[in-house]
């Protein structure tokens, strides 16, 4: 609810009373220190003093679940902020999922079954409330940059054996991906001062879009190089290997400079993603005229086509990135020449 108020002048000082209902809502009380924080359009952020709370705990009242439900549910529990999550079965949980339960917990970063009774398994997490959230992610782009290189490779010298190993690391990028979904859910949820050494809101917002597409991008080269192994020995026609590992040498250095550009606010540089575009058409056209003219089978022709979708998903990717990228820095420049002014 939008609220107005009138400014008072007490000696030299101008000021504006509270609304008494955020004043409850936010349990302040006289005495209380609140923090005053200038915005890039000159308004003023009111931040109250954050207090220290105990940890969040969910109850999840579990039936005859599956694998499948029971992960879901933890995860969502996991990923919204709670340090401690209880699973309660009416009469008692099966030996299949105890097993269910343990897996997850080990899939999901930081999190230990600290007790398990034969109806009740609480699971607490472990993790820090502070994380070096950029420091994971750059983790987590390196994993990934490991996997385009492989991938590159085994298109390049026609090698599956590069390829078999890419897909195990989806599960590591998943495990510090939920681990940054949860901090930055719970930064955006509960926001702090970004002055008091916190990452502000928009920060948390931009991150997780970026994490977003960096953790599509690992699935679109795992797609990749599954499709690499699964065509196995069936050999593309130098017309078509050869601009097919080009066109995905020329997409990891596309998604290489998207990301550069974000990490150095480098526009100039993110510009060039976007004016830079693979011809996935004239691939495309490539494969069909030798599937038509029986150079490839309709099979071989089918992980072509796969392959050639997933490096058009990791390209958009890239230049979503970009333009991320460039957003940041735009901002970046412009709170700098407000500063100054």
């Amino acid at each position: 609810m939008v609220e107005t108020r009138r400014v008072q002048e007490i000696g030299k000082s101008l000021y504006i009373s509270l609304p008494r209902d955020w004043t409850k809502h936010m349990q302040l009380k006289r005495g209380d220190r609140v923090t005053l924080i200038p915005q890039q359009d000159g308004s003023i952020s009111v931040y109250p003093e954050v207090k220290e709370e105990g940890p969040r705990q969910i109850i999840l009242d579990t039936n005859e679940e599956s694998g499948q439900s029971l992960r879901r549910r933890i995860t969502g529990a996991y990923v919204d902020g709670f340090d401690i999550i209880q699973l309660r079965a009416e009469h008692r949980f099966t030996d299949k999922q105890h097993d269910i339960i343990r897996k997850i917990t080990e899939d999901l970063f930081g999190l230990e079954v600290v007790d398990a009774a034969s109806n009740v398994v609480t699971i607490e997490c472990l993790l820090k409330p502070t994380l070096p959230i950029e420091k994971t992610i750059h983790r987590i782009n390196n994993i990934v940059k490991s996997m385009f290189d492989e991938t590159v490779s085994a298109l390049k010298e026609q090698d599956i054996s590069l390829a078999i190993g890419v897909p195990r690391r989806i599960r590591d990028i998943n495990r510090l991906s939920f681990v940054i979904y949860r901090a930055l859910r719970s930064l955006i949820l509960s926001p702090r001062p970004a002055g008091r050494g916190e990452m502000s809101l928009i920060d948390s917002v931009d991150y997780l879009r970026v994490l977003h597409r960096i953790t599509s991008t690992a699935y679109s080269i795992k797609n990749t190089s599954e499709s690499i192994v699964e065509m196995g020995k069936r050999a593309l026609p130098t017309s078509i290997s050869e601009p097919l590992s080009e066109t995905c040498a020329l997409t990891q250095k596309l998604y290489d400079w998207a990301v550069q550009a974000l990490v150095s606010k480098d526009i100039p540089l993110a510009n060039r993603v976007l004016d830079i575009k693979p011809d996935f058409e004239k691939l495309w056209n490539l494969c069909l005229k030798a599937n038509k003219n029986s150079q490839i089978s309709s099979l071989t022709f089918s992980y072509a086509h796969r392959i050639i979708d997933n490096l058009k998903q990791t390209y958009t990717y890239a230049v979503e990135i970009a333009e991320i990228a460039i957003d940041r820095a735009e901002a970046t420049s412009m709170e700098t020449q407000n500063i100054r002014t």
